[in-house]
């Protein structure tokens, strides 16, 4: 079967380009119907509306996978999506084309703009800005979108508490026709999720009429993002913002949250496997796959670059008084081991006051060597690496 035409078409003397580039012109029988649809909206009171689809004002594009819509904005007053519906593929777009039926779908993903579109291949949804959660840049149209014949409020944002443990939960109440729930975390020292979504629920209210929507939110799942450390989903202590929005980009009311508990361990490395690709940053790799069916592993994204390296950096905290050290070996820790840096950790004042503290390399050993850090006194390390200045 031939792929649909690109284009929307409002204007019945339109002409837009077919799936190989060919020139394509509305037919007389097409011109009828364009008139009729634009006639029976009139009646109704409402705007044109032509389907993201083949250039024929009732025919629907039926996709899993955004379309570019471009060309439709310029066109068209609104577009008309819709994905693989069953039986009723075709009644019920007609329904909503035709104002018998409220269109309450909401979009399942972002849909990006075309000089935004994150690198295809690069399965990295965090460094890479896939997604609503990590995407920086206003899409073109955002996850949960969708507009109405009518017009709804919310209000009335409540929380049963502002405060609860890893182990509570909290019950959200507020007015509105389709509520959409998205938690946000803040001051995390990684790059966690724009907004996550939390819940959602659909009601109908009469015209004029309000109804309250209550939800409740476990604080150990609805907050819960991926940790590279403990390679899981996790909720450390912290602010985790409670967040009513009509879309991933369009968030009307928001409600501050607390959840307390112990902090997250520090990661154990020691007899443990750590995966190549479990960490929270990096630069100059890229991740490649262990088998044709999974894996990760990484990759250098220019092996030729130089890697020479002639210092250590590393970010750092220190509470108590004094200086602390961390120390970088080769091979081994003492005799039969090569001390590469010293590296002094000031007192910061504070274990959440992080520094960053470097040293030149007292040796330079080529080829691949065992690293080992050791750490000495009050202190805590972030993240550490080599320089090649």
């Amino acid at each position: 079967m031939a792929a649909p035409s690109q284009c929307l078409v409002r204007d019945p003397d339109a002409v837009c380009r077919g799936p190989v580039g060919e020139r394509v012109q509305l037919l007389s029988g097409e011109r009828v119907i364009a008139d009729r649809v634009r006639g029976t909206f009139a009646t109704k009171g409402l705007p044109a509306v032509s389907p993201a689809s083949v250039p024929r004002p009732l025919a629907e594009r039926v996709e899993n996978l955004p379309s570019r819509l471009t060309l439709a904005e310029r066109i068209a007053t609104a577009a008309a999506w819709t994905a693989h519906g069953g039986q009723e593929g075709g009644h019920a777009p007609a329904s909503v084309l035709l104002g018998d039926a409220e269109p309450a779908g909401r979009l399942p993903q972002n849909w990006y703009r075309a000089d935004e579109l994150p690198a295809r291949l690069d399965y990295d949804l965090v460094k890479a800005g896939w997604t609503y959660q990590y995407h920086r840049a206003q899409p073109l149209y955002a996850f949960g979108h969708g507009l109405s014949y009518t017009h709804f409020d919310h209000a009335g944002l409540r929380l049963s508490t502002r405060r609860t443990t890893l182990d509570g939960s909290v019950t959200v109440s507020v007015t509105r026709e389709t509520v959409q729930l998205y938690v946000r975390t803040l001051g995390t020292r990684y790059e966690a999720p724009l907004l996550k979504p939390a819940d959602f629920r659909k009601v109908s209210p009469g015209s004029g009429a309000s109804r309250e929507v209550e939800v409740t939110l476990d604080a150990s799942e609805a907050p819960a993002h991926w940790s590279v450390a403990e390679d899981a989903f996790v909720v450390g202590p912290g602010e985790y913002p409670v967040l009513v929005a009509r879309s991933a980009g369009n968030v009307v009311l928001s409600a501050p949250l607390t959840v307390t508990g112990p902090e997250p361990a520090p990661r154990t490395a020691v007899g443990r496997r750590v995966n190549a690709a479990g960490c929270h940053d990096y630069t100059g790799i890229v991740l490649v796959d262990t088998t044709r069916a999974a894996g990760d592993p990484v990759t250098p994204t220019d092996p030729d670059a130089p890697t020479d390296a002639r210092g250590v950096i590393a970010e750092v905290s220190r509470t108590a008084p004094g200086q602390g050290r961390l120390k970088v070996w080769a091979r081994a820790v003492g005799p039969g081991g090569t001390l590469l840096a010293a590296l002094p950790v000031p007192s910061t004042g504070d274990r959440y006051a992080w520094t960053t503290t470097t040293a030149d390399l007292a040796d330079r050993l080529p080829g691949v060597h065992d690293l080992y850090v050791v750490l000495t006194g009050e202190l805590r390390l972030a993240a550490f690496g080599f320089t090649l200045r």
